[in-house]
């Protein structure tokens, strides 16, 4: 979106002739392609990726089997990469969130939490 901007703004000086602004746009295009770059050599770095497979759901304070197993079914896993510190920080099995969902006792009288664990983690 930024380029496009950049790209219509140039455009727009050069119909007007003004020399200077067009020069301070070619810099902040020059710097902005600068950081475009610098961010693609990061994420394409070398090296070893430290990689969570997490699973995230709610948990209901209820006899209801029916409850549960909404619970279960509605339950999402995803891949999150981290770094090596946290990585080393934590086991498959861990409980990385476990939070009490206040707004829907009050509003609803539903006793519940949140539930985030480490299914699975490698190094890719």
């Amino acid at each position: 979106m930024k380029t496009i901007i950049t790209i219509l703004a140039v455009f727009f000086l050069v119909s007007c002739g003004n020399n200077e602004e067009l020069e301070n746009l070619k810099k902040e295009n020059a710097a902005l392609a600068a950081q475009v770059k610098a961010l693609k050599e990061g994420v394409n770095a070398k090296g070893p990726k430290y990689m969570l497979k997490l699973r995230l759901k709610q948990s209901h304070l209820s006899l209801s089997i029916k409850k549960h197993i909404k619970d279960a079914v509605n339950a999402i896993e995803f891949e999150l990469p981290v770094d090596k510190e946290f990585y080393d920080s934590v086991s498959e099995g861990t409980e990385i969130i476990d939070k009490f969902r206040f707004g829907s006792m009050v509003l609803y009288g539903s006793l519940g939490d949140w539930e985030m664990t480490v299914k699975e983690k490698y190094v890719k």
